[in-house]
């Protein structure tokens, strides 16, 4: 009787570690795009970003957008890249608040935050709509949706 107690008991260890170590490597399903520090008066509502459809269902590799370059290469290592991690967030380098509009030979160092989103969800939607590939929405409305107003 102890042999089948200390099975049940390990079997409930292993199956607990890797339920742990799944919901550690875990990425946040959808992340809101809202650094209220730079955008402190907005004409459309905050992004909700859909992250774990474009890491899992479409496939995206994390260093296709996290990214920190030195000498022309992406040094980013995944390891890195965690919520909360020092530098995860867009806004660890893209700090400016002044500036819009993409300006194609901008440094990308001295993108604002904005030009950084912008340049990098829209550029990639637009690439993979030019190779004819399922890609995503390209136009203001669609990413940041009006709230309908409701009557009482």
């Amino acid at each position: 009787m102890r042999r089948g107690h200390f099975l049940v008991f390990m079997l409930i260890l292993i199956i607990g570690s890797l339920l742990l170590a799944v919901n550690l490597d875990a990425q946040p399903e959808d992340i809101v795009l809202n650094d209220q520090s730079v955008f402190t008066s907005r004409s459309r509502p905050a992004v909700e970003f859909p992250h774990q459809l474009h890491f899992d269902d479409a496939g995206i590799e994390c260093r296709e957008c996290h990214h920190r370059f030195k000498d022309g290469e992406n040094i980013v290592d995944e390891s890195e890249l965690y919520e909360g991690a020092e530098g995860v967030k867009c806004s660890s380098c893209h700090k400016n608040k002044t500036g819009f509009r993409f300006k194609p030979d901008l440094d990308p160092t001295k993108r604002t935050l904005r030009q950084a989103y912008h340049r990098m969800c829209i550029g990639c939607h637009r690439k993979l709509s030019r190779d004819n590939e399922k890609s995503g929405p390209v136009t203001c409305g669609v990413c940041h949706p009006k709230k309908k107003e409701t009557k009482a």
